[in-house]
């Protein structure tokens, strides 16, 4: 084995060229000496580190942890005003639904009403212009016994107009012009449907027979219709509504009872 012999000064540096082989074992030394020194500085920075990014953590769930009651007592307050405005809109929803039915019945009995207010009315005028034109019958000298029948035949040439006014209709079912394209007056009407009809009017003085000789004559110039209750009733039935075709029925039929 070789011996090396080394010269060293007073400041502990070597005397001299240093040998090879002492060269490469002290560079050997060094290398060895500087890896070890930098890995355990690594690791330690790594544990360092890996403490400080533990200790952040911690700070951050104690914080998250400490803030959590806040946060739910935040989140339990936006709840209940939830529940609270919810519990409103369900009662003013509730309550306006109950004021429209509310509503709504009472415009519809409000209209029942109206509506049984009108038809009564309008019943009324009736009775009363039926009333009239039995009335105007009398005053044109119409016979007692034959009030009620004039009445009901009439009232069928009676219409009214949207105020209930009342009017003679013609056969289309208009107002009734007279011949100067007025409009005909109800007490005229009643007076021209006697002449037409005269043996509804009282006999005159010392003629008793007369009106109903009157009646027989104007039943065959119809052809018999008066006196002949199965043409009447015949006619009638075949769509003649007119107040001859009534009248002529009314007849027939009193006549053959």
């Amino acid at each position: 084995m070789p011996k090396l012999e080394l010269e060293i000064d007073d400041k502990g540096e070597f005397v001299g060229q240093v040998p090879t082989e002492l060269t490469t074992i002290l560079e050997k030394i060094k290398s060895t000496s500087h890896g070890e020194g930098y890995g355990k500085g690594a690791q330690k920075a790594a544990e360092e580190a890996k403490q400080q990014i533990a200790d952040a953590i911690k700070a951050e769930k104690m914080k998250l942890e400490a803030s959590m009651p806040l946060e739910k007592a935040k989140w339990d307050d936006i709840d209940q005003t939830n529940k609270l405005l919810k519990t409103q809109l369900e009662t003013t929803v509730a309550e306006s639904r109950k004021r429209m039915t509310e509503l709504s019945e009472n415009h519809a009995l409000e209209l029942t009403q109206r509506m049984e207010s009108l038809t009564k009315r309008n019943e009324k005028i009736k009775t009363l212009v039926n009333a009239n034109l039995r009335a105007l019958a009398a005053q044109a000298g119409a016979r007692d016994e034959s009030l009620s029948e004039l009445e009901v035949i009439l009232q069928h040439r009676i219409g009214y107009d949207e105020h209930m006014e009342p009017f003679v209709k013609g056969e289309d079912g208009q107002p009734a012009k007279t011949t100067a394209g007025n409009p005909l007056a109800i007490d005229v009407f009643v007076k021209q449907y006697l002449d037409n009809h005269p043996h509804h009017r009282k006999p005159a003085p010392g003629r008793g027979g007369d009106a109903r000789g009157g009646a027989a004559a104007r039943g065959h110039g119809h052809g018999g219709g008066t006196g002949d209750r199965a043409a009447a009733v015949a006619r009638v039935e075949a769509g003649d509504r007119s107040i001859d075709a009534i009248n002529d029925l009314f007849n027939a039929t009193r006549k053959s009872a």
